[in-house]
């Protein structure tokens, strides 16, 4: 089991579809493929003008290599899975970021944090 949180946004240079699929790198095949048959949350990163944080919600279905471009994989999205949060969560509130589990000991956001394998947890790019 796996919780995941799929980090997307729509100037990407991926080829995500958020509710069709999800393109990766190797490096993190791994992570992804521990959310097969999981649900996984999308968040907007912070760098994005007027950013939605973390918009969706939709199930993994599987991972495959993807058939166009070498070195990459898509995440397949279970059909009717994709569903748009009603109010979007930001990724701070008036106690701070949210997502705790990007704090360094300082209470510092940690890229670090954000990039460590934990057994039962998955991150994309």
């Amino acid at each position: 089991m796996g919780f995941g949180v799929f980090i997307h946004r729509s100037d990407s240079i991926y080829d995500d579809s958020p509710a069709e699929r999800y393109q990766f790198p190797s490096q993190y095949l791994g992570r992804v493929e521990a959310c097969v048959g999981d649900w996984i949350v999308y968040y907007e990163p912070r760098k994005v003008a007027e950013t939605r944080g973390y918009f969706a919600v939709a199930k993994v279905q599987r991972v495959i290599p993807d058939p166009s471009a070498s070195g990459m994989f898509l995440a397949l999205i279970e059909p009717e899975s994709y569903l748009d949060f009603a109010n979007p969560v930001q990724f701070n509130d008036a106690n701070g970021p949210v997502e705790r589990g990007v704090l360094n000991e300082q209470g510092k956001i940690s890229g670090r944090a954000q990039s460590e394998p934990v057994p039962e947890n998955c991150t994309g790019r």
